[in-house]
């Protein structure tokens, strides 16, 4: 079974799986979650730690060297179910998976914060905030840091560079209610 087959067959199912992907020189990331939507490109998981959910996450399909889904993760879900979680996989926004533009558009259409990241060892980078442009090619961040003081300048971020973006999890969405300038 392809990946494309496998993504198809679990956000269907409404499986739990956990991806390994490769996101660059050698470094792999775990995402673990509900698959919610995909498009030839993306796909949007539902993040899932220890029985909670928490936000969504959407990376390239062209990223994903594994998909899991085995007799731990079938077990993970006959918990989730007996819990009454799985009626939960859903998303209340409406995300448009063809481009990066697209998807940050649909994220600033929501008016929601987000994470912007590269996950690679050599390439890292982290940025959370406001988007205040988005562009064909880059987007521009108004990043704040763990004391919720927001930047004076937006950060500009090309697409290329991105391996994944994070938004309307509980961190992201507590926190930018507190944001406030530097004095």
């Amino acid at each position: 079974m392809t990946i494309f087959e496998k993504i198809e067959k679990h956000c269907t199912e409404k499986n739990y799986v956990k991806i390994k992907r490769d996101v660059g020189n050698k470094s792999y990331v775990l995402s673990h979650g509900y698959i919610l939507d995909y498009s030839f490109d993306f796909v949007i998981l539902k993040v899932n730690d220890d029985f909670l959910y928490n936000g969504f996450t959407v990376f390239p399909i062209s990223s994903i060297a594994k998909i899991r889904h085995n007799s731990y993760d079938q077990f993970f879900d006959f918990i989730m179910e007996h819990e009454g979680q799985k009626d939960k996989i859903k998303i209340t926004h409406k995300i448009n998976l063809e481009t990066w533009e697209t998807i940050f558009n649909s994220i600033k259409e929501a008016n929601l914060s987000c994470s912007v990241e590269n996950e690679n060892y050599d390439k890292f980078f982290f940025k959370i905030g406001e988007l205040v442009n988005v562009k064909k090619r880059s987007l521009k961040i108004l990043n704040f840091d763990p004391a919720g003081y927001i930047d004076d300048q937006p950060t500009k971020i090309k697409y290329k560079e991105i391996s994944a973006v994070g938004f309307d999890d509980n961190y992201t969405n507590t926190i930018s209610k507190y944001l406030r300038a530097k004095e």
